[in-house]
């Protein structure tokens, strides 16, 4: 029996003032009298410490996980901020938020089991266009790791340890309402699962898409002759929000930060572990 562990991260947005950040990062800052370059470690603010135990105690949990099987690694899209939207950036430097975004990378690096690292392009306003961010990341990975397989793509569809992956930045919302959760997630996969049956193809078994920040989960089966089932996950991230985003999903209450893991055996998913850790955002008052 060969198991391999698959993670699922997206929506780091390195370089936001509220998005992931290593402290260990280094970055420079320009000393117009003495005429240096001097290099400081970021600090971090109340969120970006939340965010930062959460996700290296999730990469923990991983790695005694693993346990000597293979490990494969996902980042779904927009690792950096962007320049777009312009309000809580943590700095105006591009080369600040590829900076961010290679140190929050590294920690996966250092895992033994680590076979292969894959960075998917995610919304051109968070990467500088045509995921500019996320090619040069992967680019400096490939020869900071040259041992590790790591490869940038736009849309990818992979198969680990003989199980169909397919992975993309985009695709439907979680649902505008939590009695509406999961329905246009449902439709999606029926849509995919359908299009590839019509051409003889079989259906990949697990579908992951980011973007909107919550975490979703479902599963459907469909039968020509062969049943056929796949599972389509909406991951959640590892930031708040900015004023746009909570304007775009109308302030919501509660922000669900984490990944999602799967041990795959055999070309099955045997377990997925959605890691998540939840917070209710909204300031309680008693007048």
């Amino acid at each position: 029996m060969k198991r391999t562990i698959l993670v699922i991260v997206s929506d780091l947005h390195g370089g936001h003032r509220h998005g992931l950040l290593n402290p260990e990062t280094e970055l420079e800052e320009y000393d117009p009298i003495n005429h240096v370059n001097n290099v400081y470690h970021p600090q971090l603010n109340p969120v970006q410490t939340y965010l930062w135990q959460i996700y290296t105690a999730q990469i923990k949990w991983i790695n005694e996980l693993t346990k000597g099987d293979d490990l494969v690694v996902c980042f779904n899209g927009d690792m950096t901020a962007g320049n777009k939207h312009i309000d809580l950036l943590a700095s105006d430097k591009l080369s600040d938020q590829m900076i961010i975004a290679h140190y929050n990378s590294e920690p996966w690096y250092q895992l033994p089991d680590l076979r292969a690292v894959r960075y998917i392009k995610g919304t051109g306003a968070h990467e500088f266009g045509e995921g500019s961010s996320v090619s040069i990341l992967g680019k400096l990975s490939q020869g900071l790791h040259p041992n590790i397989d790591c490869a940038v793509s736009d849309h990818s569809l992979i198969t680990i340890n003989g199980m169909e992956v397919d992975i993309s930045h985009h695709g439907p919302p979680p649902g505008s309402r939590k009695w509406l959760e999961g329905n246009e997630v449902r439709y999606y996969l029926r849509d995919l699962m359908l299009r590839d049956l019509i051409e003889g193809k079989v259906p990949p078994r697990m579908v992951f898409r980011g973007h909107y920040h919550q975490y979703v989960q479902e599963s459907l089966t469909i039968s020509n002759g062969t049943f056929h089932t796949s599972t389509l996950v909406l991951t959640p991230s590892f930031t708040f929000p900015n004023g746009y985003a909570r304007k775009v999903v109308r302030s919501p209450s509660r922000i669900t930060h984490g990944m999602v893991v799967v041990e795959i055996v055999d070309g099955q998913p045997l377990r997925i572990h959605p890691l998540l850790k939840t917070i209710d955002i909204r300031t309680r008052e008693v007048l």
